[in-house]
């Protein structure tokens, strides 16, 4: 039996041993650690904080007569926060949350980004 002839014996004898390890292992994907009981009662805990973080702001920019312009960025960043932060819980995998997380953060840099313009400005 030659060299080369023993290296294969010796890596089919090792490729039998892995598959047979990875047919008894766990299946390697994602689980959610949290019970489906938690996670309803934190989704349900973050949308009626959202709720509550509007309705105050509501109430905080009417009372100050606030323009247009801070009524869209507060309720702007304040979704955004309070959607990501549901779609964190509720437990979407990485390859799913990026792209997502990618556009609220492309959406909270443009209402915090853009100016408002006043009718003397040019």
């Amino acid at each position: 039996m030659s060299t080369t002839d023993a290296a294969m014996a010796a890596l089919d004898a090792a490729q039998k041993n892995l598959d047979k390890t990875l047919a008894q292992a766990p299946s390697p994907g994602w689980l959610q650690p949290w019970s489906p009981d938690l996670v309803q009662f934190l989704a349900i805990g973050v949308l009626l904080f959202a709720f509550a973080a509007l309705i105050l702001a509501t109430a905080l920019l009417w009372r100050s007569h606030a323009p247009a312009y801070h009524v869209l960025r507060v309720f702007g960043v304040i979704t955004i926060l309070c959607f990501s932060a549901l779609l964190l819980i509720v437990g979407y995998s990485n390859d799913q949350l990026t792209p997502i997380v990618g556009l609220f953060g492309a959406i909270a840099g443009y209402l915090l980004g853009k100016d408002a313009q006043t009718k003397g400005e040019t």
